[in-house]
């Protein structure tokens, strides 16, 4: 039997890029930091991001059929947090998400032409993207979107996590 906490680690030793999910669904906006993102297919252009089936936008994009994917650059590393539930204070404690504050009141945002889903300008791309299909997968869903619009940024400087930490290249 494999120890779900050593499993954790040992996936925690695969570094990735950092993600933002947003979705629009009955007149409000709601998002989620992933980093189990990845491209799918160029033809047509999916891409995939498996998602808690417990997660409160699992139901939302599920019912709206539609998402958007914000590639974080490195200076938005307090976006990765806000949107994972929190954020670091002044003496460099993890601090919970005020409950009563929307993530998203003082962001500049972009709305997918496709989605209504709002995305983080700054990114280092942005996806607009359709709900092709949810597979199952334990206990996520894995989340295949048809990009239907996208930008890219200037910045080709990539948010990376490792090991529960943020980086970069050395």
């Amino acid at each position: 039997m494999i120890d779900p906490q050593e499993f954790k680690q040992a996936l925690g030793r695969f570094a990735s890029g950092v993600t933002v999910v947003t979705v629009h669904s009955e007149g409000q906006d709601h998002g989620m930091t992933a980093s189990a993102f990845s491209s799918l297919s160029l033809e047509p252009p999916l891409v995939l991001v498996c998602i808690q089936n417990k997660n409160r936008s699992y139901g939302l994009i599920e019912q709206s059929g539609s998402f958007a994917v914000s590639i974080l650059a490195r200076d938005q590393e307090a976006l990765s947090n806000r949107f994972a539930g929190g954020f670091i204070d002044d003496e460099g404690r993890w601090q919970r998400w005020p409950e009563d504050k929307d993530k998203f009141a003082d962001l500049s945002l972009t709305r997918g032409t496709s989605s209504g889903a709002p995305m983080l300008d700054g990114a280092l791309a942005q996806l607009d993207c359709s709900l092709e299909a949810i597979v199952p997968g334990g206990d996520h869903g894995i989340f295949v979107g048809r990009v239907e619009g996208l930008q890219l940024s200037e910045d080709a400087t990539p948010l990376l996590y490792f090991g529960g930490r943020y980086g970069d290249f050395a």
